[in-house]
């Protein structure tokens, strides 16, 4: 049978834990990495390179997350937490105080204009479907999609980005249709390691949350198979879990999409941004199967 997940679930399925919370962080996150080192050397990522990510992360939470104060913590204090060497530590801070982060901006507005066109009722027709839209002219034509969901970027320059991604098509007569309710980027895409780093980061988040107050944190769950089903039978699992994941999601867009709209005009100290992210995981394509 499957399991959701659950404190004893490692002993259920076998596994021995390790004896100290560190040595078991520690395993935890080589599996963890396992699939990330992956991507990173498919990407010409070198290990140097990575490395100076980790030490970045390194200085930037003990200096933000862990470290309470108003003053920016010392040097001294962030080399006795991170356990890197002080000039190191200087060093690292300084690219933190200068680096600009890549925004996922233009992410969030291509999903704005892709969920409106989907239940704006100015831009749905019968049974909530998506309207085909002439593009400069009437109350409920594209350019006036753009104008109210994303104001700060023209028509002409959201059409071509959506054109690109392949979730517009334009008409013999001009009208434009949209194909899809959500962007899945290309893996070519930088956007889908944009999308990836989003996913995995709130993830993470939430369980570090979990981890902190077992008791008051976020719904997590997992359905999983300690013995294994027939590998003929993985692909049919797979099409149930698109049919109804999407179906699970577009329940929960449709329930926030009022709700974004009536915060719209609330202070950002007013607002929490909440979402919630299904995943499917098999290793029937892998070569190595981890334990």
């Amino acid at each position: 049978m499957a399991y959701a997940l659950a404190a004893d679930n490692f002993t259920q399925a076998g596994s021995k834990l390790p004896e100290s919370i560190k040595e078991t962080l520690l395993n935890s996150f080589r599996q963890l990495l396992r699939p990330l080192i992956r991507i990173v050397l498919r990407n010409g990522v070198s290990y140097e390179e990575f490395a100076e990510t980790i030490k970045v992360v390194f200085v930037e939470v003990a200096t933000r997350d862990l470290i309470k104060g108003s003053n920016k913590p010392s040097y001294s204090r962030l080399s006795l937490l991170t356990g890197l060497p002080g000039g190191e530590v200087e060093r690292v801070s300084s690219l933190i105080e200068n680096r600009h982060p890549p925004s996922t901006q233009n992410l969030n507005r291509v999903g704005r204009i892709l969920g409106a066109w989907h239940q704006d009722p100015l831009f749905t027709g019968p049974y909530g479907l998506p309207l085909e839209l002439e593009l400069h002219d009437g109350p409920n034509s594209f350019k006036e999609l753009v104008k109210r969901y994303t104001s700060d970027i023209s028509p002409d320059d959201m059409l071509q980005e959506l054109k690109r991604i392949g979730v517009v098509i334009q008409l013999a007569g001009g009208a434009l249709r949209v194909t899809s309710r959500s962007y899945i980027p290309e893996h070519s895409d930088a956007a889908s390691i944009q999308f990836m780093g989003v996913a995995l980061r709130d993830l993470a988040e939430t369980l570090d949350a979990n981890l902190t107050d077992p008791e008051g944190g976020y719904f997590e769950r997992r359905v999983w198979t300690p013995i294994g089903i027939d590998l003929r039978d993985s692909s049919a699992f797979s099409d149930l879990v698109n049919e109804k994941g999407m179906e699970f999601l577009e329940t929960l867009d449709n329930w926030l999409s009022g709700r974004e709209s009536d915060a719209e005009r609330l202070p950002d100290q007013q607002k929490a941004k909440v979402g919630v992210g299904v995943y499917m995981f098999s290793d029937a394509d892998r070569e190595f199967r981890e334990d």
